[in-house]
């Protein structure tokens, strides 16, 4: 009688894997890579243009705003995309107020993100719009003071926000923490990748705006 293959559970995809190697249930969800691609745009390019800056932040306030409440992918990303033409309107009309509209949009992300970090079981909806809100004001704030320097700092911060967010989408098995850790040390992990992501993509900018200078 012939002898059934041999598979093997796999701790990090969540399947099976055959002797020969074969790897089967490792869940990759595409619906994460525009997320992915978008936060990385913000992180290391933000500052190259105020267009991507405001729609990319205001994709991302929408996006993570809802990440504490466990949306689906079509609600998320439904109010993701309508927060970034509301955006992207809104910048228009207050153009002079330009540079604090952006940096109060990259606040409000950084608030979400660290709302999710600190509540993971979603917490109350009047305290996450409060502490979003507080954090997009001061982010507005810093930026109009300190100019591009600001700017190049929150956008790094926000677009690693929204990178988080589009790896645990796209790969759900194995970085589903980074969008909902559970515990103290999930979230302290996913805390220093998010600081480490947001410096290499300040260092980026940093070096774009020292370019752009000196021509």
């Amino acid at each position: 009688m012939a002898k059934s293959p041999l598979f093997i559970r796999s701790g990090g995809c969540g399947g099976s894997v055959r002797a020969g190697g074969l790897v089967k249930g490792c869940r990759v969800d595409t619906s994460g890579l525009g997320v992915l691609l978008i936060g990385v745009l913000l992180c290391f390019a933000g500052v190259r243009s105020l267009n991507l800056a405001v729609f990319g932040s205001g994709l991302a306030v929408g996006w993570l705003v809802t990440e504490p409440f466990g949306a689906s992918l079509l609600t998320a990303l439904i109010v993701a995309v309508a927060a970034g033409v509301v955006a992207l309107v809104l910048a228009r009309i207050v153009f002079r107020a330009g540079l604090f509209f952006v940096g109060g949009l990259a606040g409000a992300v950084i608030g979400a993100k660290v709302f999710g970090l600190l509540q993971p079981d979603g917490g109350s909806l009047i305290l996450l719009i409060l502490f979003v809100a507080a954090c997009g004001f001061i982010g507005g704030l810093v930026t109009q003071r300190f100019r591009w320097a600001a700017l190049a700092v929150v956008c790094a911060l926000g677009g690693a926000a929204l990178v988080l967010s589009g790896l645990a989408r796209a790969f759900p098995d194995q970085l589903g923490f980074l969008r909902d850790p559970a515990g103290q040390a999930e979230a302290a992990l996913t805390a220093g990748v998010w600081l480490a992501v947001a410096a290499t993509g300040w260092s980026v900018q940093r070096k774009q705006l020292s370019n752009s200078r000196r021509s």
